[in-house]
């Protein structure tokens, strides 16, 4: 499928120079007035046959949403459009200006498609009394082939503005916005007849962009075209899709830039940088092929009806065939989000192999098998069997397809892989030498770290050594200062005597300790002796006997007490 735009923008108001494609013959969009001929049904079917091999007859039609208008004889018409439950529509710029309810109605603008391209415009209410004939519609750009000549289909998309959509027998659909004429010629005129009355056009056609749909697989042989009639059906789900089905299958298109118009009109902030119009293309997807030769008949669709709980579509084929396929109600629900990253570094010099692992491979791998391509369903008619020559061309098309759109792809994922892997070997490879210089670092560091360690114990030895050495030279210089205070004079026999105190309480305190040993021997012979034989002694012995024990334990306490204090002054171990 072939997607091509014809114009980036829309302009503001319509031109005033039409582009249109045939003149009207008379009969063909309205009834016919008072010069009609009653002609016989054989003759009036040659004349249709004619007319419609030149092109002159209706071809297709469609209704668009409905407005508002002056219910009055003047041909000055409001254009404020209103709210639906099939649509979603805002009121436009309105013309009349304090215009009663009584004095307005509602009618449809209802687009008829000739078989030449022109676009007409029939204006119906409900209670209109005659339809008013607008046309032919301006169509711009200006093309040189004036966008073909044998169109065959018509659909209105229920958008703001409406989306027309023509269809040509050879492939080509055209999208095209209705938009309105901002000053359009305020008076009427007959090209035909004195009955026949072509009001001025208050829309025009702004073709955005141009979708070449593939009709049948591609043969070998490709300057052989092929064109048939062309069917367009809207789906009932999704406003911005609609169907196309023919003689060589089924083809489901996706209007993107509707969805842009509605995010640009439902948006209350000024959007216009933001939103940048008719910037991407439609999506033509091919779903149900019926045509794979290009020198057998196909196998028509015959019928085409979609499903809505649940989601999918039914083809009815010229063999018999009945095709039943699931639809995805949205299709922006796969819609692709193009996400784009900015550097948050300080520096943003990130080099180019840091930006190529900080992506996912599988994510990049996939990316790149990712097909642009859809292939459809095949539906041929199972009554007759393909020759050896469709066999061949139908493999040859495979093969070559397989080629072109699939092995590409394979061999282009298989250099990003083999592009990768000798990466990931040089990094590995620096890798494995930054590892081995880190060793090497970090061993010198270790033998660093202990001659340090030695050092500071040698350090630390020699430090308290000079220590002691500069406490005994201040000791020593202390001693022999010629002369010292009263104080420190006195403090100095205060210390020798509690030396010599100190020392005679430490005699005392070990002739305790002998004497103490010396009775417990006397204690433990006793007891064993008492052991042997039971002495009593009087109740008023004993007593005696256990108050001097008691006076010796507190007399030595006392003087264990007086010792420990006396070491704490003179610190003594």
């Amino acid at each position: 499928m072939l997607i091509s735009n014809t114009s980036g923008g829309v302009a503001g108001s319509g031109p005033k120079t039409t582009t249109t494609k045939a003149n009207v013959s008379s009969g063909s969009l309205a009834d016919g007035g008072e010069n009609s001929v009653t002609a016989t049904p054989s003759s009036a079917k040659l004349v249709v046959d004619y007319l419609g091999s030149l092109g002159d007859t209706a071809v297709d039609f469609d209704i668009a949403p409905p407005r508002v208008v002056a219910n009055c004889g003047s041909d000055v018409r409001g254009r404020t459009s209103i709210s639906s439950s099939s649509n979603r529509y805002v009121s436009g710029s309105k013309r009349l200006g304090g215009t009663s309810n009584e004095q307005q109605k509602v009618e449809w603008p209802i687009v008829i498609l000739r078989g030449d391209g022109n676009v007409y415009i029939l204006c119906a209410g409900i209670d209109s009394d005659r339809p008013k004939l607008q046309g032919p519609l301006s169509i711009l750009p200006q093309v040189n082939d004036n966008y073909g000549l044998d169109s065959c289909s018509l659909v209105v998309v229920p958008s703001l503005p409406p989306t027309i959509i023509i269809a040509e027998s050879n492939g080509k659909t055209h999208h095209a916005l209705m938009l309105e004429v901002q000053d359009p010629e305020e008076r009427s005129f007959t090209e035909l007849d004195s009955s026949l009355v072509i009001y001025p056009c208050e829309w025009y056609l702004q073709v955005l962009e141009t979708v070449e749909l593939e009709l049948g697989l591609t043969g070998v042989d490709e300057t052989r075209s092929y064109s048939c009639p062309i069917h367009l059906k809207k789906d009932l789900l999704n406003e911005s899709r609609y169907f196309a089905y023919h003689n060589a299958g089924l083809h489901a298109i996706t209007l993107d830039f509707t969805r842009q118009l509605s995010q640009f009109v439902e948006s209350l902030e000024d959007t216009t940088d933001k939103y940048p119009l008719f910037n991407t293309h439609s999506n033509a997807e091919y779903v149900v092929c019926t045509k794979a030769f290009q020198s057998k008949n196909s196998n028509p669709i015959l019928g085409f009806a979609l499903l809505q709980s649940p989601s999918g579509h039914v083809l009815q084929l010229a063999s018999g065939q009945v095709v039943s396929l699931d639809l995805i109600a949205d299709h922006s629900m796969i819609r692709d989000i193009k996400v784009q990253t900015s550097a948050k570094s300080s520096n943003g010099t990130d080099s180019p192999l840091r930006n190529l692992l900080k992506d996912s491979f599988q994510d990049r791998i996939q990316s790149i098998l990712k097909s642009g391509t859809t292939q459809p369903i095949l539906k041929l008619d199972k009554s007759t069997e393909p020759s050896a020559q469709e066999s061949f061309e139908l493999l040859t098309q495979a093969t070559r397809m397989l080629r072109e759109h699939y092995f590409v792809k394979h061999e282009k994922a298989r250099q990003e892989i083999a592009r990768r892997v000798h990466v990931l070997k040089l990094l590995k490879e620096q890798q494995l030498d930054e590892i081995s210089q880190l060793q090497l670092e970090k061993q010198e560091i270790r033998e660093k770290a202990e001659r340090l360690a030695e050092n500071y114990e040698d350090i630390c030895d020699k430090q308290s050594a000079l220590f002691k050495r500069a406490q005994e030279v201040v000791r020593l210089a202390t001693l022999r200062l010629p002369k010292g205070s009263f104080s420190e004079k006195t403090y100095a026999e205060m210390i020798d005597n509690i030396s010599r105190a100190t020392k005679k309480l430490q005699k005392n305190v070990d002739l305790a300790k002998q004497k103490i040993t010396t009775q417990q021997v006397q204690i433990e012979q006793k007891q064993k002796s008492e052991n042997e034989r039971i002495v009593s002694l009087p109740s008023k012995q004993e007593e005696i006997i256990k108050h001097i024990i008691s006076e010796m334990y507190v007399q030595i306490e006392g003087h264990v007490n007086d010792i420990k204090k006396a070491n704490n002054i003179l610190n003594l171990a």
